[in-house]
């Protein structure tokens, strides 16, 4: 379990997957209490959900 943390972490897909899942939060914690998310939000959001994705797809192939 160890080690597979530690290739996760030098491959950055740990990192990777906890900022887009902070920043998702947010998002929703705002939608819940009503508030407006800022456009910038979405946008860093989205580049990092993309480049999550975008990299996995690339390992795979």
């Amino acid at each position: 379990m160890r080690d597979k943390l530690i290739d996760l972490w030098k491959s950055s897909a740990l990192i990777q997957g906890l900022l887009a899942l902070m920043f998702g939060g947010t998002i929703c914690y705002l939608a819940i209490q009503g508030k407006p998310a800022p456009e910038v939000l979405f946008a860093l959001v989205g580049t990092i959900i993309g480049y999550y994705f975008g990299t996995k797809t690339k390992q795979s192939a």
